[in-house]
């Protein structure tokens, strides 16, 4: 049976319904975050540190750092779910009766849960910022000047910071499944996003600081799938 045929059963299988109302939520929060910040210039200019808020480039930066954490602990939660709850106890063993590899299996119930949030969270992010940027044409609260090269890197960053949430995401996954435990998925996703963040804010004005923060991150979260397909391969039921 194909990977597709598979995911599409997987899907079928679960209740997606509460987390599409999760990442509508996170995407109306992201909008209402992005005209917080572009206030802020506004309401007080004598601030130094609301003029960075002034530049579209930082302003969707910051913006889009607080969608990356929150989506990475959203990937960290349906990892938690489907992955680490699936190979834990008794439903190990339904899993491992299934007439499908035990390595195709793992797969499928990866994809969906990292592969969501990463979609989810560039869906919501771009209708986000592009309700933003249409009524910044119209009614500008940033002082910057919007041009078309700032909508593409903005969909470019989005792009990248998307993936870099499912990249994270399995690594939590990893770290879950090694200790068998929900909890320790949950929060290894949420240190995770606190560092990432934290590495990125630091070198935000550098814009292919992106390109090889996910090239950073491939590395880690590639020996994670490996160790999980290694560890599922050798569970013994």
């Amino acid at each position: 049976m194909g990977m597709g045929k598979l995911i599409a059963l997987e899907l079928r299988r679960i209740r997606l319904r509460p987390y599409h109302l999760a990442a509508g939520a996170c995407g109306a929060a992201m909008l209402a975050f992005l005209y917080l910040m572009a206030a802020i210039p506004r309401m007080d200019p004598a601030d130094g540190g609301a003029a960075l808020l002034a530049s579209y480039d930082f302003l969707l930066g910051l913006t889009q750092l607080v969608f990356l954490a929150v989506f990475t602990v959203f990937a960290g939660v349906m990892s938690a779910r489907f992955v680490v709850e699936g190979y834990s106890g008794t439903q190990a063993l339904l899993l491992f009766s299934y007439p499908v590899s035990r390595r195709k299996v793992l797969l499928v119930k990866l994809a969906v849960a990292l592969l969501y949030p990463a979609a989810a969270m560039f869906l919501w992010g771009t209708a986000a910022q592009g309700v933003f940027f249409l009524t910044e044409a119209l009614l500008p609260l940033c002082p910057d000047t919007l041009t078309a090269g700032t909508v593409l890197w903005s969909l470019c960053s989005l792009l990248c910071r998307s993936l870099l949430a499912g990249l994270l995401g399995l690594m939590a996954a990893g770290l879950g499944l090694w200790r068998r435990s929900i909890p320790t998925a949950i929060i290894s996703a949420l240190l995770l996003s606190c560092l990432a963040c934290q590495g990125l804010s630091a070198l935000l004005p550098f814009r292919p600081a992106m390109g090889l923060a996910l090239i950073a991150g491939a590395v880690p979260a590639a020996w994670a799938l490996r160790y999980m397909i290694r560890q599922v391969d050798e569970m013994e039921v």
